[in-house]
């Protein structure tokens, strides 16, 4: 519902969300991982597409890649050892925006990714969404909420 000051609220049982209705895909997630390509493999499976790739100092790693959402934002992937950095592996917990969870679900799944929480059309706020784990424990969350 849309008010006279512009935002946008939505239901919820104990409090409404407000939210500007701008998207706002320019910040882009960064994650760290102990196998780089086999990941980026599995990203590319679940619908990113490769922007740019530089390989590691070492065999088989990562020092830079960029994937990109094909409705929008960026992911940078790098190999653990290859930058100086606080995120490890396996920490991160990132929502990707998307008009099509179910399909998102659905190539999960093909490559074995374990559902932390299955496809489910939300009832406190206006989204279709799910949320998968890949191969290092990352959680990706596919959702139509955009904010």
């Amino acid at each position: 519902m849309s008010e006279p000051d512009g935002h946008v609220y939505a239901p919820m049982s104990a409090m409404p969300v407000r939210t500007s209705g701008i998207r706002q895909p320019s910040i882009w997630a960064s994650v760290v991982s102990d196998d780089a390509l086999k990941l980026r493999d599995w990203l590319l499976v679940l619908g990113f597409t490769e922007d740019l790739m530089i390989p590691g100092e070492t065999g088989g790693s990562v020092h830079h890649c960029q994937l990109d959402w094909p409705e929008g934002g960026r992911v940078l992937l790098s190999s653990s050892g290859e930058r100086s950095t606080p995120c490890r592996p396996g920490t991160s917990s990132l929502h990707v925006v998307t008009s099509d969870p179910d399909t998102v679900m659905k190539r999960a799944l093909s490559v074995g990714a374990t559902v932390v929480h299955p496809l489910v059309d939300q009832t406190d706020y206006p989204s279709r969404d799910c949320t998968v784990e890949d191969p290092e424990g990352n959680h990706w969350t596919f959702a139509t909420f955009a904010g």
